[in-house]
């Protein structure tokens, strides 16, 4: 459960990075959207590496 946790806390953070740049049609979003990603990203991250 943790490995699974890391890699979609992984994956979710960088789906935000790259929508934050319109460059990349695919994955741009919204700026809140995209900073929301980070950030669910981040807090999944830290849950998935403190777990035990």
């Amino acid at each position: 459960m943790r490995f699974i946790l890391i890699i979609a806390a992984i994956i979710l953070a960088v789906v935000g990075i790259l929508g934050l740049f319109p460059s990349i049609g695919w994955a741009h979003v919204q700026l809140w959207r995209a900073i929301l990603e980070i950030v669910v990203g981040g807090l999944v991250l830290i849950i998935g590496v403190r777990q035990s």
